[in-house]
């Protein structure tokens, strides 16, 4: 049998978690069109956890969530919190259950709230389960970390040379750098960080798979909206930031913006 075709490994998967406080499927339907409305790239094939605290099983069924959910571009991939009235239904649309978790549902119905959604069993490192004992040797045994360069983190950078137009979009899996300005009504968007060597005047949306510590950093900014892992902010009114070197990121859940 041929050996190495499939590899597992343990590894932390940031996933963006949905929390609700209503069982109200109308309710939760003009919410997640609403939140898709105001940053559509967010609802694009974005996988998901279903937190399934606070919703009452005699009032909605979880394949109509799951079918409104996929109807706005989001991609539940499992639930978290089942109890056993919802037991049944998990088994039966084989999403997987990704235990007990703390629920912050207080911000709104269909919260979404960006986690890193891994059991707390799973091994914090990969190098626990799959680094191999050193064999006896009587050649000195350096201090240093071996680490080769399959095990350093990928991430491509993509550079924008130019001015991103009003109505354009620049999408990157990796990071993205903007030799220009982000005009209003233009957006960016990308895996990792969102770095803008210009004014940001429309948006700018980082770490859009769930990557908690990405980073939006701008040389002017006048943003229509900025997201970082699901959590957003939009800019209507006047706010102390305007027209600064600024640089956006997430601290305990919330969008923290900084001058720089």
């Amino acid at each position: 049998m041929s050996q190495g075709v499939i590899t597992m490994k343990a590894g932390m998967v940031p996933l963006t978690t949905l929390t609700f406080d209503s069982s109200d499927i109308d309710a939760i339907r003009s919410v997640l069109s609403q939140r898709q409305a105001e940053a559509p790239a967010l609802f694009r094939n974005m996988p998901c956890v279903l937190d399934l605290t606070g919703l009452e099983a005699a009032m909605l069924t979880l394949e109509s969530l799951v079918g409104l959910c996929r109807e706005h571009g989001l991609l539940p991939v499992g639930v978290r919190n089942v109890s056993s009235d919802w037991a049944d239904q998990v088994n039966k649309i084989s999403l997987a259950d990704f235990g007990k978790g703390s629920s912050k549902s207080n911000r709104g119905t269909a919260t979404v709230e960006a986690a890193a959604s891994v059991d707390t069993n799973t091994p914090a490192t990969e190098s626990a389960q799959t680094q191999p004992q050193a064999e006896s040797t009587s050649e000195p045994v350096s201090s240093e970390p071996k680490v080769s360069e399959q095990e350093l983190p990928q991430r491509s950078v993509k550079v924008h040379s130019g001015n991103v137009r009003s109505g354009q979009q620049v999408y990157t899996d990796g990071d993205l750098v903007v030799l220009g300005m982000v005009s209003a009504g233009a957006e960016v968007l990308a895996t990792g960080d969102v770095h803008i060597y210009g004014a940001l005047r429309g948006r700018a949306l980082a770490g859009v798979k769930g990557d908690l510590t990405a980073v939006i950093a701008c040389q002017q900014f006048d943003a229509e909206l900025v997201a970082v892992a699901g959590q957003y902010r939009l800019f209507e009114d006047d706010h102390p930031h305007r027209g600064q070197a600024v640089a956006v990121q997430l601290k305990d859940d919330n969008l923290n913006i900084t001058s720089v």
